[in-house]
């Protein structure tokens, strides 16, 4: 699976600075590949009407497991409404017995560097 480029859902504004989350997403099996991608398109729905979000991107590695997101929010309070609300909220909490050591990165980040490059998107996950 190729990585899903930049989805951007809202103009950006120089003066104003947003909140980024990297996340990295290793399965621990194999056999739970199906199901997340699965969950990726669910979630990906959900993203396309959620308030507050500026844009999204996702990379795998697919015969590995190990899959990277990155988004752009206005502020906290909107990346959190996202997280608790279904399908999102649902999902992970199925999704965490099948995770492997998960990491999340929050950062502010001003409208020039968005969106970025994948290795800078990663680079804090490593």
């Amino acid at each position: 699976m190729p990585a899903l480029p930049w989805v951007q859902r809202e103009t950006l504004d120089p003066e104003t600075t947003y909140l980024a989350m990297a996340s990295y997403l290793p399965l621990k099996r194999r056999w739970s590949i199906p199901g997340f991608l699965r969950d990726t398109l669910a979630i990906r729905r959900q993203l396309a009407r959620a308030e507050g979000l500026i844009g999204y991107a996702l990379d795998a590695e697919v015969v590995k497991g190990v899959f990277w997101t990155f988004s752009v929010w206005r502020s906290q309070e909107h990346l959190d409404s996202f997280a608790r609300s279904d399908p999102h909220r649902r999902i992970i909490e199925r999704l965490r017995p099948r995770m492997s050591q998960t990491r999340f990165e929050f950062f502010p980040v001003s409208a020039d560097n968005v969106p970025m490059t994948w290795e800078k998107r990663k680079a804090s996950l490593r």
